[in-house]
């Protein structure tokens, strides 16, 4: 069963669509309706719809704007409109908002209907490609995949080469191939590459990752980028890239929709770890493992997207790997419970035992986890480790390969739960401070009727995904709610204490349309902006 919004300003038009249509026998259930543009967008936000059903012409919000603020919101989410045969032109703007239907009024219910079940055969034609994976019956694009493993993986996986030492010529023939495989447009400027490393969870936090997923992803990243995508270490692996502006523009909306897609389509959950961007494809090594080392600050029993950017400050570099094992105790300190820590050094330092390996692999496995705890830390604190911790290696000075087994694992327990806590307080702390400073923008700027996320996000230099779940986890608010509660607060103060005008003290606050103003005031306070002013009841 689809759910779905209604939208219309007229509200006798508007019951009667709801009441008339026998919305369960065509797939649909009606979960919430909205009067106007700027309601449809609250609501899309916090019921998450399959649908929205919606007119062209709505108060305070057109319905291009709507469809392209709720795309940012809810990519995955499709959207249909009624519309008047002189306003079918102007929805044709909207194509590229994910726009499944034109109704043109007036309608029937009975052509409503069909049309319902149309949309119904859409969606489902759009749920099986997704879960299923497009088929791949065509000898050239197997081929092309082939071809595009052949060219990325090495890439990817050997980062050994010095490929920054590459000839001007040899780096202008990968990008020509790049453009051959479909990863770019070329000859093009101002062209930038990321690296996504997408995984695919059950319930239970199992792996599901598999071939199919690939076709999964692609059929979301056709929409917006030029790509290329294979699968590696039951992890896709996608190279993307779009001009400066598409990629900002872009690469909030496509990664959401893989995890809005994963979660209502498969049933499962996806962490997607994202890159920085990077102007050649030769870089392409780096920026996989800046992904991978992002898709490990999502919590394993969570789904989530995570930029490099939002997590790890410094220049753009080279992170080596280093086995499995440590990149897996690495993912415990930055995001388990000291529960998982325990258990997984127990388990670890008892497996080393019982293989009876050699004292040598013993001490390199030691000094990997010294390694990568420094490194963790390091990057967390912005190359400021606490001495707290630099004490914990002291007995490297000492000989560390002298000391038993048992009293190693002691030492190097202690380390991993000091780097824990630190970068647990850490995050804590940071994330208090971007939400404060995302507050403060709110306070000083409430007036400025542009203000969104986005620009918001652009303001304080990280993505909109994690400034929104930053502000969410930190105030227990969303974005639109903090800043609609200040105007409201700074609104009624001009109403009570000064003798400014409507006009004006809807322009103060942000609004340029004063009967929006209004309609937000009542909406809030449960009074107009008059009887507010007048002392009076509704």
């Amino acid at each position: 069963m689809y759910t779905v919004i209604i939208a219309d300003d007229e509200e006798a038009l508007r019951k009667a669509i709801i009441k008339r249509i026998d919305w369960n026998s065509v797939g649909f259930e009606v979960i919430g309706e909205a009067e106007n543009g700027a309601e449809a967008l609250e609501l899309v936000e916090k019921l998450g719809p399959d649908l929205l059903l919606t007119d062209i012409r709505m108060p305070f919000i057109s319905g291009i704007d709507l469809a392209r603020q709720a795309r940012e919101i809810r990519p995955y989410m499709q959207i249909a409109f009624l519309s008047g045969y002189e306003s079918f032109a102007y929805a044709q703007q909207a194509i590229q908002y994910n726009i499944i239907s034109y109704l043109l009024k007036p309608i029937s219910a009975e052509e409503l209907t069909e049309e319902m079940k149309r949309i119904k055969e859409k969606l489902d034609k759009r749920f099986a490609n997704l879960k299923r994976g497009i088929q791949d019956g065509d000898f050239s694009e197997r081929e092309r995949r082939m071809e595009l493993a052949e060219f990325l993986l090495p890439m990817l996986m050997d980062q050994d080469e010095p490929m920054q030492e590459l000839s001007r010529e040899r780096k202008l023939l990968m990008e020509q191939r790049a453009s051959e495989l479909g990863l770019r447009r070329f000859p093009a400027e101002n062209v930038c590459y990321m690296v996504l490393v997408t995984g695919f969870f059950g319930g239970s936090g199992e792996n599901m990752t598999a071939v199919e997923h690939v076709n999964f992803v692609n059929s979301i990243l056709k929409k917006y980028v030029q790509f290329g995508s294979v699968i590696s270490k039951r992890k896709v692996i996608s190279v993307i890239s779009a001009g400066g502006r598409d990629m900002g523009k872009y690469i909030h909306i496509l990664v959401t929709e893989i995890l809005q897609s994963a979660e209502r389509i498969l049933g499962l959950k996806c962490r997607i770890g994202v890159s920085r961007d990077f102007p050649e494809v030769f870089m392409s090594g780096v920026a996989y493992s800046e992904a991978v080392a992002a898709m490990h600050y999502v919590p394993s029993d969570a789904a989530g997207v995570q930029f490099i950017s939002d997590t790890e400050s410094g220049e753009f570099q080279k992170f080596e790997y280093i086995e499995e094992i440590v990149a897996e105790l690495d993912q415990i300190i930055k995001t388990g419970s000291r529960g998982e820590l325990e258990k997984f050094l127990t388990g670890l330092f008892s497996r080393v035992s019982g293989e009876k390996e050699m004292k040598s692999s013993r001490d390199l496995l030691v000094i990997q986890i010294i390694a990568s705890v420094y490194r963790t830390v390091s990057m967390a604190l912005n190359n400021n480790v606490p001495m707290e911790v630099l004490s914990k290696f002291s007995f490297l000075e000492k000989g560390f390969t002298r000391e038993s087994l048992d009293e190693v694992q002691a030492k190097v327990t202690s380390l991993c739960r000091q780097a824990q806590d630190i970068i647990a307080n850490h995050r804590k702390v940071s994330s208090e401070l971007l939400s404060d400073k995302a507050l403060q923008l709110i306070e000083t700027g409430f007036a400025d009727e542009t203000m969104t996320l986005v620009s918001l996000s652009e303001q304080l230099h990280i993505s909109s995904n994690y400034l929104s779940a930053t502000i969410k986890k930190t105030t227990g608010e969303t974005f639109i709610s903090l800043l609609t509660k200040k105007r409201m607060e700074k609104a009624k103060e001009y109403l009570l204490c000064t003798p400014m005008k409507i006009q004006e003290i809807a322009a103060r606050c942000g609004y340029s349309d004063q009967h929006y103003f209004s309609y937000c005031f009542k909406k809030y306070y449960g009074k107009s902006p008059n009887k507010m002013r007048d002392g009076t009841e509704k």
